[in-house]
């Protein structure tokens, strides 16, 4: 079996767990729990809350990129699908005129703003390395299945816009229909930094800090408020997605 081969076989093993793969990183954040209460100490409060805001910042930024991405894909492209590559078109425009692969780097801000919530900076690099020898896999794929479907179309395309970190000219206006309801579901990746940024930090002080728990939730007030924020928008998202609204299908294509 050739290299490029191999690459293919573990990049279609990786696509298919691609909602599992980050579980993978946690015992390396176990590991880094010990020098992320050293540097809080270090930091002092002041310093630790901005350190924390920050990587909270990075994270959310990338649900935006996600968020707006999905939010004017054609159905069939821009799936959360798992199991088998699909493609109902070549989206070039919007966020895609920008780069090739927007939602892989929002997944790529959203690890790394919850590595930097460490505020351990070994963890960060992991993190980044680990999801870039992933991601790399699974964009093979995908662009050879893209390249095979659309031919010259594609290779054109990819010859004008990087892979992975954006240009910040030749946007396209988007050509898809705004929908709220893809839009929407975005919602799970909102909930799940939302709850992994105080997780982090009470696993932290439990095992290292002789803090009680009504102390610890104290200290960790916001973030535990925005655990509740996020929790509400989550079932608003439901909500809109499951009425007729969010059934109705857009109306109309952007020209």
């Amino acid at each position: 079996m050739t290299v490029i081969e191999r690459l293919h076989l573990d990049g279609r093993w990786l696509f298919v767990r691609r909602s599992l793969v980050p579980l993978a990183l946690l015992p390396v954040l176990i590991l880094s729990l010990p020098s992320s209460f050293e540097s809080e100490a270090l930091m002092g409060p002041v310093w630790a809350d901005v350190c924390q805001w920050v990587a909270l910042a990075i994270a959310l930024t990338g649900i935006a990129i996600r968020a707006v991405t999905v939010s004017v894909a054609p159905d069939g492209n821009s799936s959360r699908e798992t199991r088998h590559l699909r493609a109902s078109s070549l989206t070039t425009t919007g966020v895609y005129s920008l780069v090739r692969h927007p939602l892989y780097v929002g997944n790529g801000l959203m690890w790394i703003g919850v590595a930097a919530s460490t505020r351990v900076w070994w963890l960060v690099l992991v993190t980044a390395l680990a999801y870039w020898l992933y991601i790399e896999r699974i964009m093979l794929v995908e662009e050879t299945y893209l390249e095979n479907l659309f031919g010259s179309r594609y290779r054109e395309w990819a010859a004008r816009t990087p892979a992975f970190v954006p240009r910040l000219r030749g946007w396209s206006r988007p050509q898809g229909a705004f929908s709220w309801r893809r839009m929407l579901s975005e919602h799970n990746g909102l909930l799940t930094v939302a709850v992994a940024f105080p997780a982090i930090q009470i696993l932290e002080d439990v095992f290292y800090s002789n803090e009680s728990f009504q102390s610890m939730t104290t200290e960790h007030r916001d973030l535990l408020g925005f655990v509740v924020v996020a929790a509400i928008v989550s079932l608003v998202c439901i909500a809109i997605r499951r009425s007729p609204l969010g059934q109705q299908r857009p109306a109309a294509v952007v020209p």
